[in-house]
């Protein structure tokens, strides 16, 4: 058996980036259902560009000097210290030769020089049968903390069902009403939106994945709000907004400029004390026309939430949502914090 030599990538060396984006492309599409690995547009921007907010490694694996395996490592810098998230991908024809798990070795070493001591990733397969994905997670050590549906929406024949849902948004509204955004978040509403934001990881069902909240800052908002932009990708969304003017929900979603046949589902959050107006119903129906408006050419939206978030899912099978794979939060305790 030959060799497989794991060495990092430097973002700027675009034809090594591209030999790693390759890699996962194939492997994706290979796995998974729809588009889901991003455009070579977007990544040969997205990767070089340093981010305040974490930390990234790439690698590739080769075996007699062809790239065949990749890597990819996050380091969480402002929340969730402790956590770092690695993902792994070898082309089809390479599998179970030792490329993975040599990749993913590496990516664990580097966490564990970092300090981390929770390794997150995501395990994706069909909803009735295993995958290479789950497969390779569990001989590996990394047991499942969490379960989510991947659901897709067919934007060609799902508008159709949604005058019907407009009068049941009229009728629970009840004062409160929705508002769409472009790009940026209006100012009036950027300091609300940064509390509301933080609060996102406390009211999502997430299992036993070791995962705190987020503090979120007008300052990592706009960075964020820039990068989107600068790497090609749109970013929107709707706010909800109560009788007494307080922002109370948020949905949002991003639609790649380049390759605008897939857009996805960012977040949807309703504070608990402002549920039972359908807020989550009303902010996705205007989010998803606009999406529509904007981009005409595109054909679908995914979307994962946990199996356990009734409402969630409520909503997203009124829209005409429908699950098309198991997303599966893994997770593997590589030590105790110090002390």
């Amino acid at each position: 058996m030959s060799t497989v030599l794991v060495e990092r990538v430097d973002p700027g060396d675009e034809d090594v980036l591209r030999a790693w984006w390759e890699v996962g492309a194939q492997s994706v599409a290979h796995d998974r259902p729809f588009p889901a690995w991003p455009a070579w547009e977007v990544a040969r921007s997205l990767y070089p560009r340093p981010r305040s907010d974490v930390a990234r490694t790439l690698l590739v694996a080769r075996r007699d000097g062809v790239v065949v395996g990749s890597g990819f490592l996050v380091l969480f810098l402002l929340d969730n210290t402790h956590l770092a998230e690695p993902d792994v991908h070898v082309l089809p024809a390479h599998r179970r030769h030792g490329v993975g798990r040599a990749v993913l070795a590496q990516l664990e070493r580097l966490a564990v020089a970092e300090g981390r001591t929770a390794l997150v990733g995501t395990a994706c397969a069909p909803v009735d049968a295993e995958s290479p994905s789950t497969l390779f997670a569990a001989a590996c050590g990394y047991p499942v903390a969490n379960r989510e549906e991947t659901k897709l929406l067919d934007l060609r024949t799902a508008p159709a069902r949604w005058p019907a849902l407009d009068a049941k948004v009229a009728a629970g509204l009840d004062g409160y009403r929705v508002e769409v955004f472009d790009t940026r978040v209006p100012d009036r509403w950027v300091a609300e939106y940064c509390r509301l934001v933080g609060r996102f990881r406390e009211l999502v069902p997430s299992g036993d994945l070791e995962l705190t909240g987020g503090d979120w800052t007008p300052q990592r908002l706009h960075e964020s709000e820039e990068r989107h932009r600068a790497v090609g990708r749109d970013w929107g969304g709707v706010l909800a907004v109560s009788p007494g003017g307080r922002l109370v929900g948020c949905h949002d979603l991003l639609v790649p400029v380049a390759d605008p046949r897939v857009a996805s589902v960012g977040g949807t959050m309703v504070l608990p004390e402002h549920r039972g107006h359908r807020l989550g119903l009303a902010m996705k129906l205007a989010g998803h026309r606009h999406l529509l408006d904007r981009h005409p050419a595109c054909t679908a939206v995914v979307t994962g939430n946990a199996g356990v978030n009734a409402p969630m899912n409520a909503v997203n099978q009124a829209l005409g949502y429908r699950v098309v794979e198991r997303s599966l939060d893994v997770q593997k305790l590589v030590g105790a914090p110090a002390g």
